[in-house]
């Protein structure tokens, strides 16, 4: 009985740290996808505000 204990204990931090290093994979993948897009959004929203002030 404690063998099969210790085997489910051992499969579910296997389960825990393979979804972890997935999720880290897809949004990191994710990011570098929209990095650039952020970029120009950011820069065209500093310049509309910084055009109003000057």
């Amino acid at each position: 009985m404690r063998r099969k204990y210790q085997l489910s204990r051992g499969q579910t931090t296997v389960e825990y740290l393979l979804t972890t290093l997935v999720l880290v994979a897809a949004f990191s993948g994710f990011y570098g996808f929209i990095q650039q897009q952020l970029k120009s959004l950011f820069t065209n929203a500093a310049m509309m505000i910084l055009s109003t002030w000057i």
